[in-house]
C-alpha cells in the first residue's frame, strides 16, 4: 500500500528529473533527484541508498512536497542564530555614531563606546566582536590617520622640528 505523500509524487504531472537539472542550489537538486525516482517507482528505501542519505530525509522530502508542493523542498527558514542587532536599526545606528564621533574633539570612538551606545540607547547587550560585525555590516570601518590630541599645538611641533638637531653623524657605508 502507498503512503499519501508517495502516491501524490507518483500521480504529479511535474517532471522531476528536468527540474533537477535546471535547479542552482544542490540541495534542492538532490531532493527533486529522489522525488524523480519516487515517481519512476523506487521505493524510499532505495532512493535513499542511490543518493546516498538516510530514510528519514528521504521520507521528510516527500512529506514536504505534499504539504506544501515544490516550495517545501527548499531550505527552510529559521535554522541558525537571530541577528542581535535589529536590521531596522542599522541606519539610526550608523547615524548616532557618526554624529557622535563629529562631536568628539579629539580621538575617535571605540568599539567600547560603541558597545555603550548599542546597549543604552538600543537596548541589545552583546559583545565587542558583534559590535565590530555590526560595524562592518553598516559600512563603518576605522582605518584611518593617527588621531590628534586634543591639546596639540602646531607651532610648537613646527619649532620642535627646527630646533631638532641630529644626534648621530654616522655615515651608512656597505661592508661587502
Amino acid at each position: 500500500m502507498l503512503s499519501s505523500a508517495k502516491s501524490i509524487i507518483i500521480n504529479s504531472d511535474i517532471d522531476f528529473l528536468s527540474l533537477s537539472k535546471k535547479e542552482k542550489k544542490p540541495r534542492v537538486r538532490i531532493r527533486l533527484l529522489g522525488l524523480a525516482h519516487i515517481k519512476d517507482g523506487a521505493s524510499y528505501r532505495k532512493t535513499a541508498k542511490m543518493l546516498k542519505v538516510s530514510l528519514v530525509s528521504v521520507q521528510n522530502w516527500a512529506n514536504r512536497f505534499k504539504k506544501s508542493g515544490l516550495k517545501g523542498l527548499n531550505d527552510q527558514e529559521g535554522s541558525g542564530c537571530k541577528p542581535l542587532f535589529p536590521q531596522e536599526k542599522e541606519e539610526e545606528l550608523k547615524r548616532l555614531i557618526l554624529e557622535k564621533q563629529s562631536k568628539k574633539s579629539g580621538g575617535r570612538l571605540t568599539g567600547t563606546d560603541i558597545k555603550k551606545i548599542v546597549n543604552d540607547d538600543f537596548g541589545v547587550k552583546c559583545a565587542l566582536r558583534t559590535v565590530y560585525d555590526l560595524l562592518h555590516k553598516i559600512g563603518l570601518v576605522w582605518i584611518s590617520s593617527r588621531s590628534k590630541h586634543p591639546k596639540n599645538d602646531k607651532k610648537a611641533q613646527e619649532d620642535f622640528k627646527k630646533n631638532f638637531k641630529k644626534k648621530s653623524n654616522r655615515s651608512f657605508t656597505s661592508r661587502c
